[in-house]
């Protein structure tokens, strides 16, 4: 499937429900509970949706939230898909404070590989990242749990809403250098307005050079069906930039995203959407979905506004991480 700039549309995003144990400041205010959650699909739901998209090529699936491990019938969805046979590769993105109970049974189930969100190292400053108190050790143990499960791979996704001192980015060097992750660094993203400033992707690539002493190298090699641009440390590991604002990748832009209610994305950053399970609750066959899907993603626009964007409509915890 091809968009309308000529780009090949390969991968899908699915967010589960919006319910999150944590409450993010730049992502939602409060805690959403999965008891608040009312507008959820049930996996033969999603089943007919995916179908469609594995007819138009799509290879890979992104299962994320919220927090994908509180959606009630997630086992039951990821064991469907693995049983299809339809997609190259079934990842998640998730905070990790459930997975060192999960690890392994999602991975039994089907699960190829996992994002992990890890905002600060520090645990005091990880307690303000998550808006609530005594969360690290949970996380940690989530990942020792992941890298124990046999994953193809591991990444630990951190958001860059703020600045970090050279001190904490010295440390980080040393969790980077232990575990057998891929790290990835995100910009922040306006969807809480101006309300927190992190740096941009020359900022932080130059504190990163400043604070290990060399230049950091370009990689080729690409992890994953995500938009990151990798660069090599002198340790030899690698680390991953996804910075949308300050060094945006919409020209090689290869996704779509579902919502939890059903609707598909276009761009996170613009408010284009159609409302999917509404024509698969009034019966639309597959075929009819295949033609809908392929004429609409013909509008996707070819880039984002950038920095002088307007604040979108939908907030980021209710489209999806």
């Amino acid at each position: 499937m091809r968009d309308s700039w000529g780009r090949t549309i390969e991968y899908v995003r699915i967010s589960l429900t919006d319910a999150c144990n944590f409450c993010c400041p730049y992502c939602r205010p409060q805690e959403i509970t999965p008891s608040s959650q009312i507008h959820l699909l049930h996996p033969h739901e999603w089943m007919i949706i995916l179908e469609a998209f594995h007819r138009l090529g799509v290879k890979a699936v992104r299962l994320t939230g919220g927090e994908p491990l509180l959606y009630p019938h997630l086992d039951e969805l990821l064991q469907r898909i693995n049983e299809t046979q339809w997609f190259e590769d079934i990842s998640m993105t998730t905070n990790g404070s459930y997975l060192g109970d999960r690890a392994k049974t999602l991975q039994q189930l089907g699960l190829n590989r996992v994002n992990i969100s890890l905002d600060s190292i520090d645990p005091d400053m990880f307690d303000v990242c998550v808006g609530k108190p005594n969360q690290l050790n949970s996380v940690l143990r989530g990942i020792e749990a992941s890298l124990a499960a046999g994953f193809k791979q591991v990444k630990i996704n951190t958001v860059l809403s703020r600045y970090w001192s050279d001190e904490e980015v010295r440390t980080l060097f040393e969790y980077i250098d232990a575990w057998a992750v891929i790290w990835r660094f995100i910009e922040y993203m306006p969807f809480q307005g101006d309300a927190f400033h992190g740096p941009t992707f020359d900022e932080w690539r130059a504190q990163l050079e400043r604070v290990c002493g060399e230049p950091l190298q370009s990689v080729d090699h690409v992890y994953g069906f995500g938009p990151a641009t990798y660069y090599r440390l002198p340790s030899g590991k690698d680390i991953g930039f996804i910075f949308s604002m300050s060094h945006n990748y919409c020209d090689t832009c290869n996704r779509l995203r579902l919502t939890s209610d059903g609707h598909m994305r276009l761009c996170l950053l613009r408010d284009d959407e159609s409302n999917l399970i509404n024509l698969v609750r009034n019966g639309i066959t597959v075929d009819e979905l295949v033609r809908h899907i392929e004429l609409t993603v013909q509008l996707k626009k070819q880039e984002h506004d950038g920095i002088d964007m307007d604040q979108p409509e939908r907030p980021m915890w209710r489209i999806g991480g």
